[in-house]
């Protein structure tokens, strides 16, 4: 197929364009060669390339910085993915919208969430993707929201890239530095390596909303437990994170919609027996 990607340099983007390379016609945009942000030279580029499929990955995904200043991680956020879902409209694209699980952060849900749930988002990150998700789905009703989890990998493609939780982890280690994670805060995570797996099958789903992630019942802290407990932290044995995010997925776990789509995410650490350990 052929696909554009924006947000080529980010951290899901860029292994997924060199995932793909020599498996679909790709090309890859960074702020040099779309400003999303501006709708005219959204319809220029996507009408030039002519894709069949745009996943818009670009945004200001760090909220932090959307705390600090809301106005251009709006511009970024909402107004630039509706740009691209204009464009895609115009220019007859499918669009796969990169959305997250913080839409969720700030409902009392006490059970796996559900696409279909209330949305009340805390923070403003979670609020922008939340609207962004409405408005591209308004501009082009053929557009797939996948609300992404939160993804790791074992190392960084670039220096300039934000650690995930595996590579802060054995940061940590390599370092004998303390770190805390909290028990209340429980998210999916999902080996970005799988997530490039079950996304082929993605681009076929019906438009709508879908929770896009491997299932989870452990908390942050014991994930981090778990993780330290199998030394995957470690370089020598990053193949066993890597199995352990093979393991059978519980039904009871399942990640929404997406099972019925023939997608299935596997659960990312297997309960292991309690292990004592440097990093607390």
């Amino acid at each position: 197929m052929k696909i554009l990607i924006t947000g080529a340099d980010g951290f899901a983007a860029a292994r997924i364009i060199a995932a793909w390379k020599d498996r679909h016609e790709i090309t890859g945009t960074g702020r040099a060669q779309l400003d999303f942000t501006n709708k005219e030279e959204c319809l220029r580029v996507i009408g030039q390339v002519r894709p069949q499929i745009v996943i818009h990955c670009g945004a200001v995904s760090d909220v932090g910085a959307c705390d600090k200043d809301p106005g251009h991680s709006y511009l970024v956020n909402v107004t630039g993915a509706e740009n691209i879902a204009l464009a895609c409209r115009e220019t007859g694209a499918r669009m796969i919208f990169f959305s997250s699980d913080q839409v969720y952060f700030g409902n009392d849900v006490q059970e796996p969430h559900r696409e279909d749930e209330l949305l009340t988002p805390c923070r403003i990150y979670g609020k922008q993707k939340q609207e962004a998700e409405q408005r591209c789905l308004t501009a082009q009703p053929d557009t797939v929201v996948l609300r992404m989890s939160w993804m790791f990998d074992n190392k960084k493609l670039s220096p300039r890239e934000h650690d995930t939780l595996i590579t802060s982890v054995r940061q940590a280690v390599s370092e004998k530095r303390r770190i805390t994670y909290p028990i209340h805060d429980y998210r999916s995570i999902t080996y970005v390596g799988e997530m490039i797996r079950q996304l082929e099958t993605a681009l076929t789903l019906p438009p709508g909303i879908y929770n896009f992630g491997s299932p989870n019942d452990l908390s942050t802290y014991h994930i981090v437990r778990e993780l330290l407990a199998s030394r995957a932290p470690t370089k020598r044995s990053w193949s066993q994170i890597k199995k352990l995010c093979r393991q059978p997925q519980k039904p009871a776990h399942g990640p929404g919609k997406t099972p019925a789509h023939g997608i299935c995410f596997p659960i990312p650490c297997k309960p292991l027996k309690p292990a004592s350990s440097r990093i607390t």
